[in-house]
């Protein structure tokens, strides 16, 4: 592991029983907060402003992203599809890296991805039940599909089950949160915590961080 100082994720009572811009709200006052603005390979250097927070009531994981974009894209609207390609934010988790780990894609309209397995290669996606667990909520809609050279400021919250990914309070996990947008005008590849490989390449627990739930 590169980062070694555990991070600790604020536990917010109810959070889950508000409304969603309350929700924000409170991840934003609350929260354990991280930008994610490290450029891990030079030829992609186009730097959206990316900020995450991070709470839980003891049985979902908030996270809350705000990005500032430039030429955002929005085409994919099945869960599942390609939307890495997409403006798009992510989150990887595990529990033990040496095994597997789970990777949470959403493009700026909610569209989602959720997969595991224990590498790149090996991923298995979530069927159709498993994946309305995960809410989302976003401020764009689907009337940006297809805009062209659209700049946003545009936030999205997603809620993970904690019991879909094995996260236990009392117990470390590690995780990485990623901005992506393979196919669109400006591609780039940002991260949370820095990444040293050759290539892009989000799939590398080696390169998570440590987290703890308060």
């Amino acid at each position: 592991m590169n980062n070694i100082q555990t991070n600790a994720i604020p536990y917010i009572p109810n959070i889950g029983k508000l409304p969603v811009n309350q929700r924000n709200t409170l991840l934003i006052e609350q929260g354990f907060t991280g930008d994610i603005n490290v450029i891990n390979w030079k030829e992609y250097n186009y730097q959206p402003t990316v900020k995450f927070y991070l709470a839980h009531d003891n049985s979902n994981l908030f996270v809350y992203y705000l990005v500032d974009e430039d030429n955002v894209r929005a085409t994919y609207l099945n869960d599942n599809d390609a939307v890495w390609e997409d403006s798009c934010v992510e989150a990887f988790f595990s529990t033990n890296i040496e095994k597997e780990y789970y990777n949470f894609e959403f493009s700026c309209i909610g569209t989602a991805l959720a997969a595991c397995g224990e590498n790149r290669q090996d991923r298995k996606h979530w069927d159709d039940d498993k994946m309305k667990k995960i809410q989302r909520y976003t401020s764009l809609n689907k009337s940006i599909v297809g805009v062209d050279n659209l700049h946003a400021e545009w936030w999205l919250q997603a809620v993970i089950p904690m019991d879909l990914i094995g996260i236990k309070k009392g117990e470390c996990f590690y995780a990485n949160f990623y901005k992506c947008g393979d196919s669109t005008k400006q591609p780039h590849f940002l991260s949370w915590n820095a990444i040293n490989t050759p290539q892009p390449d989000f799939h590398q627990p080696k390169f998570f961080g440590c987290f703890s739930l308060d």
